[in-house]
């Protein structure tokens, strides 16, 4: 693991009032466990290094897994599909994902393709995730263009997409802030 994550604060207090719900309540919630959400991020970092070295760091999954706030463990099944553990909190729910992922399109030195989902038993929720990155390479380092697209369904919808998507947002800022500077620390 990376140890100069800074994870982002996610206990939002003007949000309090849904995420006094248990846990349990969410997931007895049936309406919500036929409902689909999705939040869409995208954004450019740039980071000063080639795009040669940036490939080589982002083309290993087990490095992008360190970067990840709240990865507890990452396991290798094959070049490049990987199991992993997330433990999150968003408000005042504790959301622990079992999940799998897969590095489903490469093309070095230039994008990256990955898929993966998740299940939190707690909260009966299911995560999917689609996510791209691409790199382009400038006078002053390399830009980073990603864009995801996160689908999930069950108890935690019960925490709104606003919240939702600010923790998210805050994850992943620090996902990519972590990938900055482990790559410019090299």
């Amino acid at each position: 693991m990376t140890d100069n994550i800074n994870e982002p604060e996610t206990d939002v207090s003007s949000e309090q009032e849904t995420a006094e719900t248990s846990a349990s309540e969410m997931a007895s919630e049936s309406s919500f466990d036929e409902e689909e959400a999705r939040l869409e991020f995208a954004d450019t970092v740039t980071i000063e290094t080639s795009k040669d070295d940036l490939w080589r760091f982002i083309s290993q999954a087990e490095n992008l897994a360190d970067c990840i706030p709240g990865a507890e463990s990452v396991e290798r099944l094959s070049e490049r599909h990987y199991t992993c553990e997330i433990t999150r909190g968003i408000s005042r729910v504790t959301v622990s994902l079992d999940g799998e992922f897969e590095l489903v399109e490469m093309n070095e030195p230039d994008w990256i393709v990955m898929e993966g989902n998740g299940f939190d038993s707690t909260t009966g929720s299911d995560f999917d995730v689609l996510a791209a990155m691409e790199m382009n390479e400038h006078e002053e380092g390399t830009d980073l263009s990603y864009s995801a697209e996160l689908y999930y369904t069950g108890g935690v919808a019960r925490l709104g997409a606003r919240l939702l998507s600010r923790v998210i947002q805050g994850d992943i800022e620090t996902y990519f802030q972590n990938i900055k500077d482990e790559v410019e620390a090299e």
